[in-house]
């Protein structure tokens, strides 16, 4: 007999034994105080540097994050995963105060790319954590708790890093050395374990069969590939957002603020209750729905230069798109990736998005400049229809997609409590 589907609060009360992960997360992103400003913090106490120079070592950072996202996988077989999560989360400590006195430009630049590697190694060691432990019925909930923790913390950080720089820009490097380490002793002390229900209804490759092991490369590669249009998309608001709207469209910088506005208070208030809601779609099927939201929103994104405020309403139905695909995209690598694997590929999925960071603006703002802002977007909302069509056209094999079993039956809310309890 079906049970009854457990409630929102029920749902939250199953997020329990990842509740250290959700704090660790929440607490280190807030702590993000000195990257927001670290050019202006160079130009501040480095007298020193040129702007191209500042330029290069700020970029350093995401070179390094795109390499941890490539090497996380190899390290986890070294470390444990929990705790190379906290190496992290302490490495990011110790080296931003050490760039805090460090003068030399080479290392400077070597710190900054050490300190993105550190940063974003914890990135897919918190994805393959939640994939461990939660039950498969609960798994896009919880990547969507992560994300509601991820926000929450990078909304925070950038108002104090303001307060603190204006107070002194020497306080931030000690601000997010404290924040770091803080957050590397909750990620320390974290009894972070599976539930006994955790592999019910997954797909043989997500519980480690090597009967086809090639098939497993198929299914994750083809699946990034199907969704690189939306890294690329994503990438776009908080990279040139605001060169558009204020260079661009002309209009006065409010509106750039009023997207992020926007975006940010749909995220912090909705994302989890959208996704409650969502539980019972399949994968395809909120893929879909989020691709189709993300290519009508960066569509309309172009008309701002007719009626401003369709900017509000074109973020609004990206942002939409957001909640879904984001927490549906490491839902579907859980499945399909083989435990042995969960890192590599949850690293190589952070690394993706990172890459969409550094190509997307490249290629956008000359686009802009040449075609107006009407053909650029539709552009961008042409390349979602591709990748929306390719994950149709891929997501009906099961051979390639991989089996969209029914979800198992959720237990009760009780239950839930109880095994969240247990865990804790």
């Amino acid at each position: 007999m079906h049970r009854q589907k457990p409630g929102l609060r029920a749902n939250i009360a199953g997020l329990r034994p990842i509740a250290g992960l959700l704090a660790t997360v929440a607490l280190s992103r807030s702590a993000v105080v000195l990257y927001p400003f670290y050019g202006v913090y160079l130009a501040t106490e480095r007298h020193g540097l040129t702007v191209d120079v500042i330029g290069l070592i700020v970029g350093m950072f995401g070179v390094g994050a795109l390499a941890a996202g490539v090497a996380s996988g190899a390290l986890a077989t070294r470390i444990r995963e929990q705790r190379l999560a906290v190496l992290g989360l302490a490495g990011v400590a110790v080296i931003v105060l050490v760039i805090s006195v460090t003068t030399q430009l080479w290392l400077l630049a070597g710190l900054t790319a050490l300190w993105g590697f550190c940063y974003e190694v914890v990135n897919p060691i918190a994805y393959t954590l939640v994939a461990r432990v939660m039950p498969e019925a609960q798994r896009r909930f919880a990547f969507s708790a992560v994300r509601l923790a991820i926000n929450l913390g990078m909304g925070i950080g950038p108002v104090l890093a303001g307060i603190l720089f204006a107070v002194g820009p020497g306080l931030l490097p000690w601000a997010t050395a404290v924040g770091y380490l803080a957050s590397a002793f909750i990620l320390a002390r974290a009894r972070i374990a599976a539930g006994s229900d955790g592999d019910e209804g997954r797909d043989p490759a997500a519980s480690g069969d090597e009967s086809a092991p090639g098939r497993h490369g198929v299914r994750f590669w083809s699946f990034l590939a199907a969704t690189t249009p939306i890294h690329l998309a994503y990438a776009l608001p908080s990279t040139v957002a605001s060169v558009y709207v204020i260079h661009t469209l002309g209009e006065p910088a409010g509106w750039a603020s009023a997207i992020f506005a926007v975006n940010a208070f749909m995220v912090i208030t909705c994302e989890i209750a959208l996704n409650h809601a969502m539980l019972d779609l399949s994968r395809r099927t909120s893929l879909l729905i989020g691709y189709a939201c993300a290519t009508a929103g960066f569509v309309l994104m172009g008309f701002g230069g007719y009626q401003t405020w369709l900017l509000l309403v074109a973020t609004a139905v990206w942002t939409l798109g957001e909640m879904i695909v984001y927490p549906v995209m490491p839902d579907h690598i859980s499945a399909i990736t083989p435990d042995r694997l969960k890192v590599r590929n949850m690293g190589f999925y952070t690394a993706h998005f990172n890459l969409g960071v550094v190509l997307a603006p490249l290629v956008f703002l000359p686009l802009l400049q040449v075609l107006g802002p009407v053909a650029s977007w539709s552009l961008v909302g042409g390349v979602l229809l591709i990748g929306l069509l390719a994950t149709a056209v891929l997501s009906n094999s099961p051979r390639i997609w991989g089996a969209e079993t029914s979800r198992p039956a959720p237990a009760s809310a009780e239950k839930a409590g109880q095994a969240a309890g247990a865990a804790t």
